[in-house]
């Protein structure tokens, strides 16, 4: 029998990411040449044996059916269990830090009250990394606890947001503070609870349904058993623009890009097939991760090509992101830029930003 059932919020926003998630929830926008953001935490979750997921849906969910689709990728097209697109409620959260409200939980009880498992992993969709949650599931069974919070040491709290977990020696929970500095475990935005206390919360906090989960666990630390459990691998958490650019950039490294896309466990995504990318006379490409169907005239350096994207003769692309069909005419320059899908970039044209505020062109843009 299966030891879980799984939940993916996506009902949250903020002006961060500028144009990229202006007609689409965060948990969607395109990454890695390929993906999207939600592919990472449904692929967490279905390789660690979890066949039944349900997604809480943002206000603007068009992109997120649309690519989700019946789950046949994620081999979530099943008559058991399977994939669950859950209504969320029109106000999402627009806090930085506030991933799981409450009310998108207690408006789909009968998601929980149905499943036949005792707990639920939940997770946001804003941090990417590749894990397997059976020891996770292990320790919190073995252990006894109620809540299981996940997290990462890190050394750079300062530059990280927050939530933060304050634990003692044996990995419970004392406190959960919004901000830190130097080493800190960085709460990653996923915890497993048991359904039946998830349920009880729900009905003890229901005319509170505007706050987040997180606060919930702040104010009952003494009288309920939250662990913890540690990840040491990879995260990139994409809060805005500028961590978008980050975290893409990250993919040039090679010992992360193995680790996310690591072959015995893949990142499952919408497949769409396209043939292999093609470098014309005079093209040249440097440290860049280029998808299939791309047609490259020009130079691209330090960069990342979805799919289908045209490249002209004596075009030069550094340290930018060029996203699915974007069409970059000859003789244009780019440096620090992320072009959404569909754009069309002109002739002769000098575009740049720099790494800590990237140029964002919007989907479909001309320029």
């Amino acid at each position: 029998m299966n030891k879980a059932i799984g939940l993916i919020t996506t009902n949250y926003a903020n002006e961060n990411f500028g144009k990229l998630a202006e007609s689409r929830p965060v948990a969607t926008v395109p990454f890695g040449g390929r993906y999207r953001l939600v592919d990472f935490p449904l692929s967490n979750m279905v390789h660690s044996g979890i066949r039944c997921v349900g997604i809480t849906t943002a206000h603007s969910y068009r992109s997120l059916i649309d690519h989700l689709g019946s789950g046949k990728e994620w081999s979530l097209d099943r008559k058991s269990g399977g994939l669950f697109l859950l209504p969320g409620s029109i106000y999402g959260m627009k806090r930085f830090e506030g991933k799981f409200l409450l009310r998108d939980f207690i408006q789909n009880r009968p998601y929980l009250k149905r499943a036949k498992e005792d707990v639920v992993v939940v997770s946001a969709s804003n941090k990417i990394y590749n894990m397997d949650f059976t020891p996770l599931l292990d320790q919190h069974f073995a252990s006894g606890a109620q809540v299981t919070l996940v997290y990462k040491e890190i050394a750079d709290a300062h530059m990280k947001r927050g939530p933060f977990l304050e634990l003692d020696c044996s990995g419970k929970l004392r406190s959960i503070q919004r901000e830190s500095a130097g080493n800190a475990a960085w709460f990653l935005d996923c915890f497993v609870i048991n359904i039946s206390d998830f349920l009880a919360l729900m009905d003890w906090y229901e005319t509170m349904d505007y706050i987040d989960m997180t606060e919930i666990f702040s104010e009952n630390i003494t009288n309920m058993k939250i662990d913890s459990y540690r990840f040491d691998g990879y995260v990139g958490a994409v809060d805005s623009s500028y961590d978008y650019m980050r975290c893409s950039m990250d993919l040039l490294k090679r010992e992360i890009r193995s680790e996310l896309f690591d072959s015995k466990r893949q990142i499952f995504t919408k497949v769409q097939d396209a043939p292999p990318s093609k470098y014309l006379s005079g093209s040249r490409v440097s440290n860049s991760f280029i998808s299939s169907g791309c047609v490259i005239e020009g130079t691209v350096e330090n960069s990342i090509l979805f799919r289908s994207v045209e490249i002209g003769k004596g075009a030069v692309i550094k340290n930018s992101i060029i996203m699915q069909r974007g069409k970059i005419l000859p003789g244009a320059v780019l440096d620090n830029v992320i072009c959404d899908k569909f754009v069309r970039i002109s002739e002769d044209s000098r575009l740049s930003g720099n790494r800590y505020t990237p140029l964002v062109i919007g989907k479909s843009e001309q320029i």
